[in-house]
Order: structure tokens, then sequence, then C-alpha cells
């Protein structure tokens, strides 16, 4: 048995198209669905495989509206294969839609813990234990944090979980190194890689600014739903917005005009504070020193791996005393720590996880 069935809950996201080509790469035949969202961006294409897109919706649209528009979808696929395959799903939302209607030997990747995102502590709670039965009854579970896997089963770990943490292409060891500073720099530059999702950024860039004219705070990306907030911090002489970049191609420029990479993410979403973001693999991998939000599972492996600093950005004081620190002392130390983490740390490699699953699939059809 060694085809997957892809279903992606969308059809933007390009690490679903990574983990795909992974699949192929160690010898598994695919088949891939998914659901394209409006106004989120252009559908992946492959010319390695062909991407079936079976349903469209806007973000917009409420998760109850959705739901005959996914498991319509997902009757349609599930009827039309018959012979053995594994089921591959992306997301809770389609994992738990189709266990409803198909019973088949499916693997479930979990990069978000999208039930945390609910008010209601009852509701969230019986989605959380659906949530683990998904998990429990898998051929396989994947967790592209560390932290989901504390979330759900604290220090247990089933013998059906993976953990694979979004990594750097391998594709970033053909473009060009560049140099980091080894010595604190006179003018501080700190940047944000990336899309703009969370206040915290603009409450700490905005405390930042105002505190420390001699320094200089560079955005590379775009802001989604911020617009006014970062209209407003043109008004300070020490900011740089430089647009949308190309990934990976553009990351090593953007990191050599940088000397911190902020990532401080909104702590009071429950699932920022158990996820393990790619920046802190790209923050090493450049030499670049992090700073994250205190409270998180992010915080914990930056003083882990002493790679940062963390930091309340909402509390203008604790930032100034942040900020205060690197300028006294610190930074040189943080640096030295990136650079002494091997290269593979940052990249991706999951020969372990394929040899594991090979061999269950192997017990599986013998």
């Amino acid at each position: 048995m060694k085809k997957i069935v892809f279903i992606m809950n969308t059809c933007q996201n390009p690490r679903c198209l990574k983990r795909i080509n992974e699949f192929m790469d160690n010898g598994y035949e695919v088949e891939v669905y998914g659901f394209s969202r409006k106004n989120a961006g252009a559908v992946l294409r492959s010319d390695r495989f062909t991407l079936n897109v079976i349903g469209e919706y806007s973000n917009e649209l409420g998760y109850l509206k959705r739901i005959p528009i996914i498991v319509g979808a997902l009757k349609r696929v599930f009827g039309r294969i018959k012979e053995p395959v594994i089921f591959y799903y992306f997301g809770y939302d389609i994992a738990f839609l189709s266990l409803t209607i198909n019973r088949r030997a499916y693997i479930y990747e979990e990069s978000d813990l999208m039930h945390t995102y609910i008010r209601n502590a009852i509701v969230r709670n019986l989605l959380e234990y659906i949530d683990r039965k998904i998990i429990n009854n898998s051929f396989e579970t994947i967790f592209t944090s560390e932290g989901f896997l504390k979330y759900h089963y604290g220090n247990k770990v089933p013998r059906n979980v993976s953990v694979i943490p979004n990594r750097l292409n391998k594709a970033i060891l053909s473009k060009q190194p560049v140099g980091k500073k080894t010595e604190y720099p006179v003018k501080l530059k700190v940047g944000f890689v990336g899309v703009i999702r969370f206040k915290t950024v603009y409450e700490f860039v905005q405390t930042f600014l105002k505190n420390f004219p001699e320094h200089e705070f560079h955005f590379y990306g775009t802001d989604t739903s911020l617009d006014a907030k970062f209209e407003s911090l043109k008004s300070f002489g020490n900011v740089f917005f430089h647009g949308s970049f190309r990934n990976p191609d553009d990351l090593p420029e953007i990191y050599s005009n940088i000397d911190l990479v902020l990532a401080t993410y909104d702590v009071s979403v429950l699932n920022v504070r158990y996820a393990e973001p790619n920046k802190i693999y790209e923050a090493v991998y450049f030499n670049t020193p992090i700073i994250v939000s205190k409270g998180t599972f992010l915080a914990e492996e930056v003083e882990q791996l002493g790679v940062g600093y963390w930091v309340n950005p909402s509390d203008a004081g604790d930032v100034v005393s942040l900020v205060d620190s690197i300028l006294e002392k610190g930074f040189n130390d943080k640096t030295e720590a990136c650079k002494s983490l091997p290269p593979e740390f940052s990249l991706n490699n999951n020969e372990g996880f394929f040899v594991k699953l090979n061999s269950k699939m192997n017990n599986k059809t013998g």
C-alpha cells in the first residue's frame, strides 16, 4: 500500500506542497485534492502531480456554512476511490468531516490547534476530546510543533505520533551564503519577515520606534488587517517597509540587512502559545538572534538554545528594558549560539519519519 490520497484544507499552502513532494521523493504514489480559498492567492501548481480543486469558499464564510461544501466534495472523492490507499488529511476540519463519512486508514497532519480559537470552554473541550480521538485512531499523526504534543498529551508520546517542525527547505543551500556581524552594531536593525497577523507586532514596533530613534525597524512582507495601524508608523523616520519578497530566494539578502528578527505573536491566542513557527529555523540558519513573546513554547526553545530574547510585546516598559539589555550585553553571545548550531538543525530532513512509516506500511500489507 504505497499510494497516499492527500486532501488539503487549502490549496494555497506551500507547506502542503512540500509535504506531498517529500512523499513522492520517498517512493509513494500520490493523488491530491483540495479546497481553494477565495482571495487567498493563486492555487498551488506542480509539475509532479495534478492538484484537483474540489471546492471553493472564502475565509469569511463561517465554519457551519462550509460544512455542506466540504462534505459534498469529500463524498465524491471517497466514492470514486475504491482501491487500497491511505488518506492524508491536512487540518482538523478535513479530518473530522472525513471521518464522519469514511473509515479507511488515514494520516493526520495538525499544523494549528484550530479549536483553541473557540471562546466557549465547553465547546472547545469537546473539540479537544474529538481531536485526541482523531489522533489516537490515525495510522500516523504529524504535529508541526512539539508544543502541540505537550498540549494534547503532556510528556507522553503516543506511538503513532511524529513531530515534524516546519524547517527550511534544503533549496536554501543553493542560495548565496551571507556573512553576519560578530560585534554589536552601532545602529541596531530589527526586522519582521513575513505576513503580519498580530497586533503584538505593531505594539512592539511602536514602542521600539518611539524610544530608540537611533535604531531602525525593517518590514519585509505584507500586513493583513492592520493597515491603518501600520500606516501610522510611517510618521517615524526610522521605519522601512520593503514590501513582498521571494522565499527562499531573497532570504539571504534580507537577513544580511538585519541584526535581529522579530516574532512576537499574540499569546492571548492559545494556538500561538504552543506553535513552533519556522522563523526560529530561519534565525538560526542566518545567525540572527530572534525576539519572541513570553509565555510560549517558542520562548522555551529560544531560552534552551540561547539564540534570542523573549518579551511581553504589549508592555512598553518590558520592550524598553529588553532593548536596553541588548544594548548593554548579550548580543554577541546570542549570535555565537546561532553559529554553534550546525546547518542541519535548520534544514528539513525527515528520513527517520519515512523509515518509521515504511515499516508500518510493510507490517500492514504483510
